[in-house]
């Protein structure tokens, strides 16, 4: 008998788990043990003896993405009727209905469903962009955000995807990111992954940037984004000959600070997976000066050929 065919105890009402697509039962995390109980990073316990000894001891939580094979689930006679997940929902906390109707959406994940499954199902997605099957989980993931527009969702695994490949030095999987189609997120370690590649910011980026850094006027971003774009494109060029910025020549990481940066929303992590310490450049004066300097060429230069033009006329 296969693995999948014994995960859930016979029942009438039992979801046809065979039915689940063979890639994705290997995303799938499955346990035959009991499980544990959750919780946000290391749970400890500390306990002082009777001659005074201080005990610390360290667990870690329980994956919220594993099936626990002990744990009945059935198919629900109204789906419409179960009850909703909580907040940072898990498989060992669902009722047997929930968890009938997880295994069930698992056949195709296309479908509308509550976004409490989604998440369960992307925490184990999440583990995989950091410790297992990288390209498998990361398709599988864009495949969730097509079909499910969550803004929790699309934040959390917007993040993940960029920093996994930040981690996994995955500039290939990066490029094919953002040529997907609606993805603009671009943060601190875009920036990081250009400079670990030795690449250069090019201007679409730098019109990213311009949007998110303090201090830049942003009234020609939103007016007129194409003759901003050419006009940063225009001031990269008078500056260091080339239609782009030379980040890693620049600057050298280890004069930049690190902060804690949320990376994950799987919280069975460790803290320094989940929210790990990295330099961070958009908090970094010398950078943010020269970004300064650079975005107020630009909006000068879109200022004055947008006068010429309306003289023109």
């Amino acid at each position: 008998m296969s693995l999948f065919n014994k995960l859930i105890p016979r029942s009438p009402q039992q979801p046809a788990i065979n039915k689940i697509p063979p890639y994705r039962k290997k995303l799938l995390f499955i346990s035959h043990d009991k499980p544990r109980g959750h919780g946000f990073g290391l749970q400890l316990t500390i306990s002082i003896s009777d001659n005074g000894n201080v005990g610390l001891d360290q667990e870690v939580p329980d994956d919220p993405s594993t099936i626990y094979s002990l744990l009945p689930a059935v198919d629900p006679s109204y789906p419409e009727n179960v009850q909703k997940l909580s907040y940072f929902p898990s498989y060992s906390d669902m009722t047997p209905e929930q968890r009938g109707l997880y295994l069930r959406w698992l056949y195709d994940v296309t479908n509308e469903i509550d976004i409490g499954y989604v998440f369960v199902y992307y925490y184990g997605l999440e583990r995989h962009l950091v410790y297992g099957e990288f390209d498998a989980a990361f398709d599988e993931i864009l495949l969730l955000r097509k079909h499910h527009g969550n803004g929790s969702f699309q934040g959390y695994s917007a993040s993940a995807l960029v920093h996994s490949c930040l981690l996994r030095k995955r500039v290939d999987k990066l490029q094919h990111l953002y040529a997907t189609a609606g993805f603009d997120y671009f943060d601190n370690s875009n920036l990081l992954i250009l400079h670990c590649s030795k690449l250069d910011i090019l201007p679409d980026m730098m019109f990213q940037l311009a949007s998110r850094l303090s201090g830049v006027n942003r009234r020609y971003v939103k007016l007129k984004p194409e003759l901003y774009k050419q006009k940063i494109s225009d001031t990269l060029i008078g500056k260091y000959g080339k239609p782009s910025y030379p980040l890693s020549s620049q600057f050298s990481l280890d004069k930049v600070e690190g902060i804690p940066y949320p990376i994950f929303a799987n919280i069975s992590f460790p803290p320094d997976v989940r929210t790990p310490r990295l330099s961070n450049l958009l908090q970094h004066a010398p950078f943010l000066s020269e970004m300064t300097t650079i975005f107020k060429e630009v909006h000068e230069a879109v200022k004055s050929e947008s006068k010429g033009k309306r003289k023109n006329t």
